[in-house]
């Protein structure tokens, strides 16, 4: 095992030390243990640890001490959970300021702290990807993110819900690339709405030469395609009884039979159903098979809608951008007071219909700074400020702003990390918060 994938334990209390040790390596994690912190330091400084985890009150030195000892040997700190009692919770917040994680009072169980330790350090439980914005940054997105992970280790299908542009192939895309991780294994949709049955049917399983008019080769279907793979069958509930009742036996038995062929032929792969609509009460009104609905039905992710989970359209909106700028070499700069008006719209057609939103601002806008006249607004936000009436100075003061709070919300407030990604020293990080007035209270 790496140092990269060790725990540092700081902790005096030789009963708790062991407790907490013997736990871990339950967990199949490698800790290192110190009983003061004198001697956790020099390992700190000298060795990459996945994790710190260190109680305040320590005999030679404080926790907050040998955390900002770390900060001022100009190291990164591990990610960073203090052990405190009561009496020393304010302390512990500061230390959160300061670019700490988390803390835990005690008593505590610890079954708390392992799920603690797993939000800052998911490399210690082999999860290191689950730290990456990948989905989206709210809560119900890095749940759905972290849901998709675990079942990309097991071999199951899975049935994503949710309105029409949530993002339910974005998903299915993202558990594709967890499931064949290292492989060059194939991903294929297909919008089972799209085609007309006779042709749906063709484009599942693959027909043979002759088998009707204009088959002049043989085919293979989209099941036979993504052998070996993942399979993404958009729209599932579009289909007749009939064809739900060749998809049962397929998905069952995992062998399609082509069109104009008795030979049953073999897949191996991982199928991905998502639909628009209420499966359960089409099963009630006899529109979806039952039987059908209960297999596909294993592993269910709903996505809610963008105007449940608001906190997803700015970080969406900048990647729009930065998409933009990357495929047209031009810059576009997204007004804090325009996301503020991104947010208060109610897309029904979520995630798609933002992206085409942000993506004729970017083309129909002739300067650089986005306001919320570029995105359909008739007047500037609640305080009366339009884009007309900023200068320059004042959109790259504000996008400087917007981009600070954004890493730094990234890094989960950590000072030292967030001022590393933005290339600048820890104090310019500090001067520049002080100068905009940004606080983790925002």
């Amino acid at each position: 095992m790496s140092n990269s994938t060790r725990l540092c334990l700081v902790e005096d209390d030789e009963i708790m030390r062991a407790s907490l040790r013997q736990r871990f390596n339950i967990e199949d994690i490698e800790c290192v243990c110190f009983n003061n912190a004198n001697e956790a330091l020099e390992s700190l400084l000298s060795t990459e640890y996945a994790a710190l985890i260190t109680d305040i009150r320590l005999p030679d030195m404080s926790g907050d001490k040998l955390f900002s000892s770390i900060l001022d040997a100009d190291k990164i700190p591990p990610p960073t959970i203090f052990i405190t009692g009561y009496g020393t919770i304010d302390q512990a917040v500061s230390l959160l300021k300061l670019g700490a994680n988390d803390y835990i009072t005690k008593p505590f169980d610890l079954d708390e702290l392992l799920d603690k330790l797993r939000e800052v350090s998911p490399a210690l439980f082999g999860d290191a990807e689950q730290s990456s914005t990948v989905l989206g940054v709210s809560t119900k997105m890095r749940q759905i993110k972290s849901t998709l992970d675990r079942l990309a280790d097991h071999k199951v299908d899975i049935l994503i819900t949710g309105e029409s542009g949530v993002g339910k192939e974005y998903a299915a895309r993202y558990f594709a690339n967890r499931s064949n991780q290292d492989t060059d294994r194939p991903f294929v949709a297909l919008n089972c709405a799209a085609l007309p049955e006779e042709l749906l049917e063709a484009e599942l399983f693959g027909h043979e030469k002759g088998a009707f008019t204009g088959a002049t080769k043989s085919r293979r279907g989209v099941f036979e395609q993504a052998s070996g793979g993942v399979l993404f069958l958009d729209e599932v509930g579009e289909t007749s009884p009939r064809m739900q009742a060749k998809l049962l036996r397929s998905i069952q038995e995992r062998e399609v039979q082509r069109i104009g062929s008795e030979e049953q032929i073999p897949v191996d792969l991982r199928i991905v159903y998502a639909t628009n609509r209420d499966l359960k009460k089409m099963v009630a009104n006899g529109e979806f098979r039952e039987d059908l609905y209960f297999r596909i039905n294993v592993a269910h992710i709903h996505i809610p809608p963008l105007r449940e989970r608001k906190e997803d359209i700015s970080w969406l909106a900048h990647r729009i951008v930065e998409n933009y700028f990357h495929e047209h070499k031009e810059r576009r700069l997204i007004l804090p007071l325009s996301l503020r008006y991104l947010e208060k719209q109610h897309w029904p057609g979520n995630l798609r219909e933002l992206s085409n939103a942000v993506e004729r601002a970017c083309i129909l806008s002739p300067q650089e700074v986005l306001g919320p006249r570029e995105f359909g607004a008739s007047g500037g936000d609640e305080h009366g400020i339009s884009s007309e009436q900023v200068n320059l100075k004042e959109a790259m003061e504000q996008y400087e702003k917007n981009l600070l709070q954004e890493k730094l919300e990234q890094h989960q407030w950590r000072i030292v990390e967030t001022a590393s990604s933005l290339g600048i020293s820890r104090k310019s990080l500090w001067e520049k918060m002080k100068r905009y007035d940004i606080s983790q209270s925002e």
